[in-house]
C-alpha cells in the first residue's frame, strides 16, 4: 500500500494534489498571519468588540472636531454643519461657539436626538498666522508665532462617527473570535505545507515505475534562464497592488501572491529534478557561456596567449600611469601591486615547467612506466603532461606488441615446423621402406597409400599457408555480389548434417523468413562457413548442441556459431586466430591451426567483422556484415 502511495505522488494527479495542499496551507497561514497582525496591531487581545469600535469611533471623532473647530474659527462653513462645540481660552473666554451648543448641553443624556450625546473635551493650542487666521490646532507647538492655549468642548454620539462598514464589523468580529485559535491552526497548516513540499520535492522528476529522474519539457531550458523569466513575469504583479483601491488591492495582492507562489513551486520542482540528475550547475546558461569562453581561450595557441597577456598587462600599466597624473607614490604602489600579482603567476608557471621537465627526463632515461602528474597543472601544461603520458602508454603498448610478436613468431616457427615435419618424416620413412622392400611385397601398396596420404596432407598445409598469407595481406581476389545469408544457413545445415551426426552433434539453426541480403563473395563466404563448421566438428563435445543463428540488428546481418568445446579453453580469443594456433595444445587432432585465421581474414576483406568470445567451455564466433537493400 505504501508503495502505491509513493507511485501515486509520481503521477500528474498526485503532484497536482501536493500543489493544491501547499496552496491551501499557504493561504491558511497567510490568513492566520493577517488575523494575528490585525489583532496585535489593533490591540484586540485587551478589548472587546464594543470597546474597540467605540475607541476607533472616538479617535475618528477627534479629527472631525479639530476640522470643525478650524472651520468655525475661520468662518469657512455654516455653524449648522458643524458638530455642536465651544472653544474657550485659558481664562475661560469663549473664542467661538456653535449656536446650538447650550441647547445640546441641556438635552444631552435625555430622550431625543441627543440622548446618546457625550461631552468631549480637548486641551489644545491654537496657532494664528500673521493675517490673524487660525493656522491649526496642535497638542504642542514651539514656534514664535502667536499661540493661544484653548479648550474645545463638543457633544457627539460616537456611534455616528464609526469608521466601519457592516462588512468590516463582521471581519472584526471574526478576528476577535479567532484571535486565540489562529496560532495552533497556523502551526498545523505549516506542518502540512512542509510535508507536502517535501513530498513534492521527492516526487520531482520521477515517473511511475521508473527509478531514474526524468526532466520534463522545461528541462531543456537552462535553469538560470527559467528562474530569470519566472521572476521577471511574477514580481511586477505586486506593483499593481499599490495602484488598486482599498478592497481591490487585497484581491490583486492575493492573485499576485498565488501566481508567485505557484511559479516558485514549479521552479523548485525543476530545481529538485536537476539536482537528482546532477545537472543543476551544468544545465545553466552561465555555466555554458563560461565553459565556451574558457574553451575558446584554451584553443588559442600558447604564443598568442602569452602575447595577449603581456599586452593586457601593458595596457593596465599605461592606464595606471595616465591615471596617476605624475604622482610618484601612486606609481610606486601600482608597481608593487603588479609585482605582487605577476611574480606568483610566473613562479607557478616555473613550477609546472619543472614537473614537465621531470617527466621528460624520466622518459628519456627509459622509464616508460613513469606517469606525469597532472595535479596542479592547467591549460597547455596539463595537455602537454597528458601527451607525455600518451607517449609512455604508446611505448609500453609497442613494447608489449613487440614481445607478443616475437613470442608468436617463435610459436609460429615451432608449430609450422612440427606440422611440416610430421608428414614429411612419414613420407621419407615409407619411401625408404619402399626402396628396400621387394616390389612384390604385399605391404608395398600400404606404404604407397601412406606416402600419398601424407603428401596430400603436406600439399593442403602448403596451400592453406599460401591462402592464409594472401588473405592476411589482402592479395586475394574478391568478387562481391548481392547474397542472401539465409541460403548459407540452409546450405550449411544440409552439407554438414551427416558429418555432425557422425560426431554425435545436434545442429540447431535459426534464421528470418525474409531474405537477409549482404554484399559478399559467395565462394569466399562458403570457405568461411566450411572452416568454422570443420572447427566445430573437430573440437566440440560429443552429445551437445551446435547453434547456427542469423538475425538482423541496427542495419547489420549477424551470424553466430556456438558450440561446447571438448577440452578446456585455456587460451585467449586473440591467440586463437593466430596462424598455426589450435585449441588442441597437444596438436594430436587433424588440422593445422589456419582455419580461424583464414576465416577472419576473408571476413574482413569483404567488409565484415569477425569476433570470437570464450565463456568457460562455450566457444562463440560472430560474423557481422552490413545489410543492403
Amino acid at each position: 500500500m505504501e508503495k502505491k502511495k509513493n507511485q501515486f505522488f509520481r503521477t500528474i494527479a498526485g503532484k497536482s494534489v501536493l500543489f493544491l495542499l501547499i496552496n491551501i496551507a499557504l493561504f491558511a497561514v497567510f490568513l492566520c498571519t493577517c488575523t494575528a497582525f490585525v489583532c496585535i496591531n489593533e490591540d484586540l487581545y485587551g478589548r472587546t468588540e464594543a470597546q474597540y469600535v467605540r475607541d476607533r469611533s472616538e479617535s475618528d471623532l477627534y479629527y472631525y472636531v479639530l476640522n470643525d473647530a478650524n472651520s468655525l474659527m475661520n468662518g469657512n462653513r455654516s455653524s449648522k454643519d458643524i458638530i455642536p462645540l465651544r472653544i474657550t481660552d485659558k481664562s475661560g473666554k469663549v473664542l467661538a461657539s456653535t449656536p446650538d451648543f447650550d441647547d445640546v448641553a441641556k438635552a444631552a443624556g435625555t430622550q431625543g436626538e441627543y440622548e446618546n450625546a457625550v461631552l468631549y473635551s480637548y486641551k489644545l493650542k491654537i496657532v494664528y498666522n500673521e493675517e490673524g487666521y487660525v493656522e491649526g490646532f496642535f497638542t504642542d507647538y514651539s514656534d514664535d508665532s502667536k499661540v493661544v492655549d484653548a479648550t474645545i468642548e463638543a457633544y457627539a454620539d460616537p456611534s455616528d462617527y464609526s469608521p466601519f462598514s457592516e462588512f468590516e464589523l463582521q471581519v472584526i468580529r471574526l478576528a476577535i473570535n479567532l484571535r486565540y485559535l489562529v496560532y495552533p491552526v497556523a502551526i498545523v497548516f505549516i506542518l502540512i505545507g512542509i510535508a507536502a513540499f517535501i513530498a513534492l520535492m521527492c516526487a520531482a522528476g520521477m515517473r511511475p515505475g521508473k527509478e531514474e529522474a526524468v526532466l520534463g519539457p522545461m528541462g531543456k531550458v537552462p535553469f538560470d534562464v527559467l528562474a530569470a523569466v519566472t521572476l521577471t513575469v511574477t514580481v511586477p504583479l505586486f506593483m499593481f497592488v499599490g495602484a488598486a483601491d482599498r478592497y481591490f488591492a487585497a484581491v490583486v495582492f492575493a492573485v499576485a501572491l498565488f501566481t508567485f507562489v505557484n511559479s516558485m513551486l514549479g521552479l523548485s520542482v525543476s530545481l529538485a529534478a536537476r539536482v537528482k540528475l546532477h545537472m543543476l550547475i551544468k544545465g545553466t546558461l552561465v555555466y555554458k557561456l563560461i565553459r565556451l569562453m574558457i574553451k575558446g581561450i584554451l584553443a588559442i595557441p600558447l604564443v598568442w596567449k602569452t602575447i595577449l597577456i603581456l599586452t593586457g598587462i601593458s595596457i593596465v600599466e599605461l592606464i595606471t600611469v595616465v591615471a596617476s597624473d605624475g604622482d610618484q607614490a601612486t606609481l610606486v604602489i601600482a608597481l608593487i601591486m603588479s609585482k605582487i600579482i605577476f611574480y606568483p603567476f610566473l613562479l607557478y608557471i616555473a613550477f609546472m615547467l619543472k614537473k614537465l621537465k621531470l617527466a621528460g627526463d624520466r622518459l628519456a632515461a627509459g622509464d616508460i612506466t613513469y606517469r606525469a602528474s597532472t595535479k596542479g597543472l592547467w591549460g597547455d601544461f596539463r595537455k602537454h603532461a597528458n601527451n607525455l603520458n600518451a607517449v609512455s602508454d604508446s611505448v609500453t603498448i609497442a613494447v608489449e606488441d613487440r614481445l607478443k610478436s616475437e613470442r608468436m613468431k617463435t610459436e609460429l616457427i615451432t608449430n609450422v615446423s612440427h606440422d611440416i615435419k610430421t608428414p614429411l618424416t612419414s613420407i621419407i620413412n615409407y619411401a625408404s621402406l619402399m626402396g628396400t622392400a621387394d616390389p612384390s611385397d604385399p605391404k608395398m601398396s600400404e606404404y604407397s597409400e601412406v606416402v600419398v596420404r601424407q603428401s596430400e596432407k603436406l600439399k593442403r598445409l602448403i596451400e592453406d599457408l599460401v591462402e592464409a598469407s594472401k588473405a592476411s595481406t589482402g592479395n586475394l581476389e574478391i568478387e562481391p555480389a548481392p547474397l542472401d545469408c539465409c541460403t548459407f544457413i540452409s546450405q550449411t545445415a544440409g552439407e554438414y548434417k551427416e558429418k555432425l551426426d557422425s560426431c554425435n552433434l545436434t545442429l540447431v539453426t535459426s534464421a528470418p523468413e525474409e531474405k537477409v541480403m549482404i554484399m559478399a563473395d559467395g565462394r569466399r563466404m562458403m570457405r568461411i562457413y566450411d572452416n568454422l563448421m570443420n572447427n566445430i566438428c573437430k573440437y566440440s563435445q560429443p552429445g551437445t548442441r551446435v547453434y547456427l543463428t542469423l538475425e538482423t540488428a541496427n542495419g547489420k546481418a549477424v551470424t553466430t556459431f556456438k558450440n561446447i568445446s571438448v577440452s578446456e579453453l585455456n587460451i585467449s580469443a586473440d591467440e586463437l586466430v593466430e596462424r598455426f594456433v589450435r585449441g588442441d595444445q597437444s596438436r594430436n587432432t587433424e588440422g593445422n591451426g589456419l582455419g580461424l585465421s583464414i576465416a577472419k581474414s576473408l571476413t574482413e576483406l569483404q567488409g565484415g567483422s569477425f569476433d570470437i568470445s570464450i565463456d568457460g567451455d562455450l566457444f562463440k564466433v560472430t560474423l557481422v556484415f552490413p545489410l543492403i537493400a
